[in-house]
C-alpha cells in the first residue's frame, strides 16, 4: 500500500466537493499576490510538472480547480482537462460542482494539478483566498512562483504574484 503525498491528500479532502469552499477572502495581506499584468510567457500546469525542479522560479497557467479551506491556497488544473460545465460537456447543464472534475478519474486529476500556496513571512497566510477580487472556481490563473516537487513529481507552487480571468461560463 502508497502512502499519500501531502498534494494527494489535499486532493482528496477536495475531491468532488459538495458545494462552495466558504468564507471569502478580504485581507489586505492577500491583495499584495494579485498582479495588475499577466505575464507574458507562461507554461501549462502539465509542463509545469515535468519539468519544474525544486526552488527554481516558474510561471504556470491553469484553472482553479478548488480552494483549500481555511488557507490562502488552491489547485490549479491544466486547461486540458474539460470541467463539466465546459461548452459540449454532456453534464454542462446538470452538475452543481462543475469544478470538482467528477466525470474525470481521480488518478487523471491529480496527474494534472498543482497545489498554489501564498506564503509571508510566518508561513501558509491561514485565509481563505476564494473570492479575492472575485476569484472564482474555474477561472483561469497565470502564477509566478517558486516550484517545490516532492518524490512522486507532485508540484507545489510558493506564489509570489498572480494575474487571473474570471471564467465566462458561470
Amino acid at each position: 500500500m502508497r502512502i499519500l503525498s501531502p498534494l494527494s491528500l489535499v486532493l482528496l479532502s477536495i475531491a468532488c466537493s459538495d458545494g462552495d469552499s466558504g468564507a471569502t477572502a478580504s485581507s489586505g495581506r492577500l491583495a499584495g499576490f494579485v498582479s495588475a499584468k499577466a505575464e507574458a510567457a507562461s507554461v501549462t500546469v502539465l509542463e509545469a510538472r515535468r519539468d519544474a525542479r525544486a526552488g527554481s522560479e516558474v510561471v504556470v497557467r491553469g484553472r482553479v480547480q478548488d480552494f483549500v479551506t481555511g488557507a490562502a491556497a488552491f489547485v490549479l488544473i491544466d486547461e486540458s482537462l474539460r470541467s463539466c460545465s465546459d461548452e459540449g460537456d454532456p453534464m454542462e447543464d446538470s452538475c452543481t460542482t462543475p469544478w470538482d472534475y467528477c466525470c474525470i478519474p481521480p488518478n487523471e486529476i491529480a496527474a494534472a494539478c498543482a497545489l498554489v500556496e501564498f506564503r509571508d513571512e510566518q508561513g501558509l497566510i491561514l485565509e481563505p483566498i476564494a473570492g479575492l477580487r472575485g476569484l472564482d472556481h474555474l477561472d483561469t490563473v497565470i502564477v509566478r512562483g517558486v516550484a517545490e516537487v516532492d518524490a512522486d513529481k507532485n508540484l507545489r507552487i510558493a506564489a509570489r504574484s498572480f494575474t487571473f480571468t474570471p471564467n465566462k461560463q458561470r
